[in-house]
């Protein structure tokens, strides 16, 4: 490119036509005009900064407005004195460089330029990245709007990484971000912890700019840059040259449909069986034996999660009998989880069942490097395209739970015991809720979050006089939870009684994942999905979970449990109802899908009926804190209105 004034007006006359052409402004806009009739606004200096160029949008006031045009070129007559400036700073900049910097105004990550308007458009023309400049930041009011809440969190993130390029676009982002990379208040990034991170952005940048044009212009680059953190974590990034970036970008290009085509997460819910193989097929298709890997939290005896899933294992192998070869990588966590799965695939695993959601980033980062093996990690609406995930609809059991608790409680409150506020447990706690609303009108749910920082359910339960209490519905080992687990009460001897336990048959989902795999309906409904993610969801209808309810319970009230359970299975009772959402059809709601999302999200996730809050992400035990980014409200942002779900696998 010829870096002269003519070349640069050339730019200029370009754009301005086009502008013009599409009946949109040609000229710089104007913060003043921008912040008009706002009132007085609140101002941070922040000092010398580099600016990064590409979030330079205009100018400060209208003096120097229509001597560029709308992409910082210039418009001037080439015999101005205008021009002869502008001459003089290109062969300024390019015998010593630019480097006195520009005064700004920040509004809404975008710059207003109040001195140097020329220095940034000769700047621009070089191709520069940053320049630097002196900042004053204005503070837009508070409000609820998305993008001043996404700001705001930025402002909260820029204490902790005083860096302005990185624009994400979703709340939650921003703490996402530092979650992957380590960083918190406790532990600031250093120097050069900063220069690696400009580096390795301004690097990802440029490479996403170059992949395939403007196919992705509604997903931003910080955007980008935080989904490929998602998938290859901090360290790659901070190391990767710009070749290797553009090859990772080529592996997750479906990845990026997924975000900007409008169609995030596909719930396979039906309890229907899987596509059936042809006469054809099963003559013509080797019955070849399935490696396949199940990596577990802790051991089978320490920890019952785990046991769950191990009887699921076995329930699988002892099925499938010969067809199948079953492994397990016990003791994975966060930290090993990645070698775990090498590991697997290193033995010949054709599968992997990741019985964890805390296994997600490393099975996401897996199933890109290794396509050829399907990893499904055990977690709820997670849209990676690359990633299935599974778990089971428990909101059904616990909503017959809270009719029973209603039909028992009385004129006293009822307790519930939650641990992490991620979506599977807050579905959980408004379903039982309403379970409770069905019978008991005036009853109120105490919601006690175990995993916050100081929360004492046992305490606070007592203090309130409540004795009927639903609890996990894990049968943990005696030492660890004694039986108070599902639905029981305290006697008026202290004793726990059991009323209701839900039961996960893990062994029903792991037979039907399966057998998806070895007849063809994997690539089946992959088809039928499109660029969305599958979440396989299933509940009562399909044998994933069921409900016991005790003898302690009276007959009518069992007798009604059990007709609730029947109508949830044959769809016509629905674990929320009188949840309404707005614009949606009043049939969807008495699915399992989308609508119900939204209707929650609107009141708050809360149930009205209930007694307490949902902790956010700072308030809960550090260990926790990524599974609430990964699996809670935050990560829904921006989802739900593209979201569907699947009558069948």
């Amino acid at each position: 490119m010829e870096y002269t004034y003519q070349a640069a007006k050339h730019l200029g006359e370009r754009c301005w036509k086009e502008k013009t052409a599409r009946r949109e402004d040609p000229y710089l806009p104007v913060l003043e005009d921008l912040l008009a009739g706002k009132g007085a606004l609140a101002e941070q200096p922040l000092g010398l900064e580099e600016i990064p160029i590409a979030q330079i949008a205009g100018t400060l006031s209208d003096g120097r407005r229509q001597a560029f045009a709308a992409n910082f070129m210039p418009l001037m007559d080439e015999a101005s004195e205008f021009a002869a400036k502008y001459r003089t700073l290109i062969s300024a900049h390019e015998n010593e460089g630019i480097r006195d910097p520009v005064k700004a105004y920040e509004y809404m990550h975008r710059y207003y330029i109040a001195e140097g308007n020329k220095r940034v458009s000769v700047l621009k023309l070089f191709g520069a990245v940053t320049v630097p400049g002196d900042v004053i930041r204005i503070l837009p009011p508070r409000s609820e709007e998305p993008a001043v809440r996404v700001y705001y969190e930025f402002l909260h993130f820029y204490e902790i990484v005083p860096v302005s390029f990185l624009v994400f676009s979703k709340p939650g982002d921003y703490e996402r971000f530092l979650t992957l990379t380590g960083w918190s208040r406790e532990k600031l990034p250093t120097e050069k912890d900063l220069r690696q991170l400009r580096s390795a952005y301004f690097r990802f940048e440029a490479a996403f700019r170059a992949m395939e044009g403007s196919r992705f212009r509604e997903l931003t680059a910080s955007d980008a840059f935080l989904i490929y953190l998602e998938i290859f974590g901090w360290e790659k990034m901070r190391d990767s040259l710009p070749d290797s970036i553009r090859k990772d970008l080529v592996r997750i290009r479906d990845e990026f449909e997924l975000r900007t085509s409008g169609e995030s997460v596909k719930l396979v819910t039906d309890a229907a069986e899987e596509k059936r193989q042809s006469l054809l097929e099963r003559i013509f298709t080797p019955d070849r034996v399935l490696k396949i890997a199940f990596l577990y939290e802790e051991t089978p005896e320490t920890l019952s999660w785990t046991y769950g899933h191990e009887l699921g294992r076995r329930h699988a192998a002892e099925v499938f009998g010969e067809k199948i070869v079953t492994k397990v990588y016990e003791n994975t966590d966060e930290e090993n989880a990645s070698e775990k799965i090498r590991e697997a695939v290193e033995d010949g695993a054709d599968v992997i069942f990741a019985a964890s959601s805390r296994f997600l980033n490393a099975c996401l980062k897996a199933a890109v490097t290794w396509p050829e093996v399907k990893i499904l990690c055990c977690a709820l609406y997670y849209p990676h395209r690359y990633l299935r995930s599974y778990y089971a609809r428990i909101y059904e059991a616990k909503f017959v739970s809270g009719a029973v608790a209603g039909a028992m409680a009385g004129a006293s409150d009822i307790g519930y015991v939650a641990t992490c506020p991620y979506l599977a447990n807050i579905l959980n706690l408004n379903a039982f809720a309403n379970g409770v609303r069905m019978t008991n009108p005036r009853a109120r749910v105490h919601a006690v979050w175990t995993d916050e920082i100081g929360a004492d359910p046992r305490v606070t339960f007592w203090n309130e006089g409540i004795s009927i209490i639903s609890g996990r519905e894990l049968l943990a080992p005696a030492e660890e939870f004694h039986r108070e687990f599902g639905l029981y009460r305290f006697t008026e001897e202290h004793e726990v009684e059991n009323l209701a336990m839900t039961l996960w048959n893990w062994g029903e989902i792991y037979r039907r994942l399966i057998e998806s795999i070895r007849n063809g309906g994997w690539e089946d409904v992959e088809k039928k999905s499109g660029p969305r993610a599958l979440n396989y969801f299933w509940g009562l209808d399909s044998g994933a979970i069921e409900l016991q309810i005790s003898e302690s319970v009276p007959e009518g009230v069992a007798y009604l449990a059990r007709q609730l359970a029947a109508g949830i299975k044959n769809g016509t009772v629905s674990p929320f109802y009188g949840t309404e959402a707005p614009g949606a059809d009043r049939a969807e709601l008495s699915l399992r899908g989308p609508a119900v999302l939204k209707a929650l999200k609107e009141r708050g996730w809360l149930p009205e009926n209930a007694v307490g809050h949902i902790p956010g992400v700072e308030a809960l035990r550090p260990q926790v804190r990524p599974l609430a980014l990964t699996q809670g409200i935050e990560s829904l942002k921006g989802k739900l209105a593209s979201s569907e779900e699947d009558g069948r696998a």
